[in-house]
């Protein structure tokens, strides 16, 4: 008796210490954030990158869907030819509203030239955030692989009319993008 109420213990404390990691979160996403991929879709890009194999399906539009890369709080989409998706697990400072461990960061690029980005800030179960990051039209952003920094690139003119690009690091304390 004595032991299987300590091995129910032991899973009970597993099981509310494990944090989830990206293949968690992406499995359970919402059809709504990425509608052209379907859960069947995420599964399958999920199995093949375990499987050692290229991660391509097709979508629900029946065009080639990649995902690119996959660790255990990034991972990198390639939907189609103009869309790309990133998405980071941030550790979170403060209590979440549905007691998510983490913040998701998603970060959809859309075009061939111009490019332009869109953040979005979910808890890790896929509550809208609200933030405070506003992204002009002229700017595109990008998420570090190996740390908590979102990157924005601003493509202007200069006055001999050149193409100049400014490069701002933003990193997360906890809470919110800021400057350094």
């Amino acid at each position: 008796m004595n032991r299987i109420v300590l091995n129910m213990l032991l899973l009970l404390v597993s099981l509310t210490t494990s944090a989830a990691d990206m293949k968690d979160v992406f499995t359970a996403m919402p059809d709504s954030v990425l509608p052209t991929l379907t859960r069947n879709n995420r599964l399958d890009m999920i199995d093949f990158v375990a499987s050692g194999m290229k991660a391509e399906v097709n979508d629900v539009f029946d065009e080639k869907s990649t995902l690119d890369t996959l660790t255990a709080d990034y991972l990198h989409i390639t939907l189609n030819e103009a869309v790309k998706v990133e998405m980071k697990l941030l550790p979170s400072s403060r209590q979440l509203a549905d007691s998510a461990d983490n913040v998701v960061c998603v970060v959809m690029t859309y075009g061939k030239q111009p490019i332009e980005s869109k953040v979005t800030l979910y808890t890790s179960k896929w509550t809208p955030l609200p933030s405070s990051l506003k992204i002009t039209s002229n700017e595109v952003a990008s998420l570090s692989i190996s740390s908590n920094t979102l990157s924005l690139k601003k493509s202007f003119r200069n006055e001999e009319n050149k193409e100049e690009q400014q490069l701002t690091t933003l990193k997360w304390n906890g809470c919110i993008f800021n400057k350094d």
